[in-house]
């Protein structure tokens, strides 16, 4: 499994040190950057997505809590403090972890472990599994451009790949296991999801250079779902 992308936010050089030796021990973890800065922080976050922040509460730029809020995007966060009595607030903001300092190398990997374990209910939440030419294969959701029914048979298109994968369902089995936000039945034959539809009307959909019909049972819950 891929590693977590990890900065770290503490204006203690000493807390660096240490998260940086815990880090350097573990296999799941990659710590990209270390900031005493939450301004700099923040800038870096803007451009350089991560999977988890280290973030310490009490420093003398800004609360950590109230940093954590203010990210436009939230990674996952484990707070790493000195002070208990901020430990209700950190899980109302949904932290993965609260450390309290000191901790141990122990305590610092079943936090990690516990982020770990939730990037992976997230990557399956955003993924498909389906059986295809005899073998078990994972979809990102993100990644598909169409899904065309043939019968019994589904054909999935998508950008990863110059060949569709072909899977034994129908084409309503294959729509109860996509999230309805994301994707609709357009036609008998035709699934698409919502982030490729470039244009649309009443009697196509356009995605980037491909034209698909839309069924004359479809048009009233297309356009709902292309006005949500």
């Amino acid at each position: 499994m891929k590693p977590l992308d990890v900065i770290t936010i503490d204006d203690e050089p000493i807390a660096h040190e240490i998260l940086s030796h815990y880090s350097h021990h573990l296999n799941g973890i990659r710590l990209q950057k270390q900031f005493t800065s939450p301004e700099l922080a923040g800038a870096y976050l803007a451009s350089h997505p991560v999977d988890l922040i280290l973030l310490d509460i009490e420093m003398a730029e800004v609360n950590g809590l109230s940093f954590y809020r203010s990210l436009p995007q939230r990674p996952m966060v484990i707070f790493t403090t000195a002070h208990p009595e901020y430990a209700v607030e950190g899980f109302n903001v949904d932290a993965i972890d609260y450390l309290l300092k000191p901790f141990s190398a122990e305590r610092f990997e079943q936090a990690i472990q516990k982020a770990g374990l939730l990037r992976k209910v997230q990557d399956l939440s955003l993924s498909l599994t389906v059986r295809a030419d005899y073998e078990t294969k994972t979809i990102l959701l993100s990644d598909i451009l169409y899904i065309e029914g043939l019968n019994n048979y589904v054909k999935i298109y998508t950008t990863s790949s110059s060949h569709p994968l072909l899977s034994m369902m129908t084409l309503k089995d294959m729509m109860s296991r996509l999230p309805a936000a994301q994707f609709m039945r357009i036609h008998r034959s035709y699934i698409v999801p919502r982030h490729r539809v470039s244009a649309v009307n009443s009697r196509y959909i356009t995605l980037a250079e491909k034209k698909l019909p839309v069924g004359d049972t479809y048009r009233t819950s297309v356009s709902t779902w292309m006005c949500r």
